[in-house]
């Protein structure tokens, strides 16, 4: 199978996190697809300045539009249905195209007005695919209000690449730590929306509460000096660690270092994947009761789900989860690295392949 990947996103040296999930789902086809042709065309790393962007975007243009128009591929997978999407109306014009393509993120509720027009050039195209990817049931449902003439047949659920084996491995090296205060931790980038200050507040409420623990934060971004002011407004030093980006690689230990795992968004999350890596180290959940979150947190099985944006609600979930018996804690860490099975990198990549393989005709 000749397979070209095309994404506007891809991990670089000096940015590592940035579009994790098209580099494993890149390298996991062309690991089983040793007899076929692996292609790739991305952007690699996050631009900081105007006019680097506007180069490399040209430059991906560019390139992206000649291996339309002239190379010969079983299918064309794309990331995303906006910023790639210019090239391939382009290519459109001159030859027919085997796309299939990946929605996920903001794609099909864009705020700005570059996205929803992107979104609207996008939209012949993915109906007449041949295959469009959803990263959760719950995004599926919202790819079909948004294109109600896309036929559900076309739509397959696959969870954004999965998690890696060794977040599972994270679940059985989970030690009895030596402090008595719980451990609440935050994983994401500190970007509007994400709910860190939601977090913050629930934290500063608990201990007024009476309430011992600890708290780590990771994720680095735009909002790094903003999370710093407010952990000093509200007289955090001595309970909050602050660690800014996380490598992949250290992400399981972190993750099997909490009690719990808070994941506070406001955003329309197509399935929010750091949940999922943190119920895959046994670490219940506690997340906002909106979007992608809600197909795997079970409320009082793997964790909680609260009010998105409450901090009352957020407060009073922590609560419930540090009233719990040692006993019900264990059963709701079983619980979590349960729920995480199905989506297990290995099993996602598998079954992905076997449809794409379907699609094409390929044994």
């Amino acid at each position: 199978m000749d397979i070209l990947t095309v994404s506007n996103m891809y991990p670089s040296r000096k940015d590592p996190a940035y579009g994790t999930f098209v580099r494993n789902f890149y390298e996991s086809i062309r690991s089983r697809n040793p007899e076929g042709k692996n292609h790739l065309v991305t952007i690699r790393g996050r631009r900081k300045n105007k006019a680097s962007k506007l180069c490399t975007y040209i430059s991906f243009y560019v390139r992206l539009t000649w291996r339309l128009l002239f190379g010969r591929y079983d299918l064309i997978y794309i990331h995303t249905i906006t910023f790639p999407i210019l090239p391939v109306r382009i290519a459109l014009w001159f030859r027919s195209l085997p796309l299939a393509f990946n929605v996920h993120g903001d794609d099909l509720l864009p705020k700005g007005k570059l996205k929803r027009w992107l979104k609207h050039l996008a939209c012949k195209p993915l109906l007449d695919a041949r295959l469009v990817v959803s990263p959760s049931s719950y995004y599926k449902k919202v790819l079909l209000e948004e294109f109600p003439a896309l036929s559900p047949e076309r739509i397959f659920i696959s969870p954004s690449g999965g998690v890696a084996q060794r977040f599972f491995d994270g679940a059985r090296e989970r030690h009895a730590r030596e402090e008595k205060s719980p451990v609440i931790g935050f994983v994401s980038r500190y970007a509007p929306g994400k709910g860190w200050d939601t977090y913050l507040e629930a934290l500063y409420r608990l201990r007024k509460k009476g309430h011992r623990f600890k708290a780590v934060m990771a994720g680095g971004g735009p909002g790094t000096e903003k999370v710093a002011a407010m952990i000093a407004r509200l007289g955090l030093e001595d309970i909050v660690t602050e660690l800014g980006a996380v490598s992949q690689e250290r992400l399981p230990e972190l993750y099997a270092s909490f009690d719990l795992f808070i994941f506070p968004t406001r955003l329309n999350e197509s399935l929010g994947l750091v949940g999922i890596e943190a119920l895959a180290t046994a670490t219940p959940v506690i997340a906002s009761n909106m979007a992608g979150p809600t197909t795997y947190v079970s409320d009082g099985v793997n964790g909680f789900l609260f009010t998105p944006g409450s901090v009352d609600a957020l407060v009073s979930a922590i609560g419930k989860y540090l009233a719990l018996s040692p006993q019900a804690k264990r059963d709701m860490s079983k619980a979590a690295a349960d729920s995480a099975l199905p989506y297990e990198a290995t099993r996602v990549a598998g079954n992905m392949y076997v449809r794409l393989c379907q699609l094409v005709g390929a044994d």
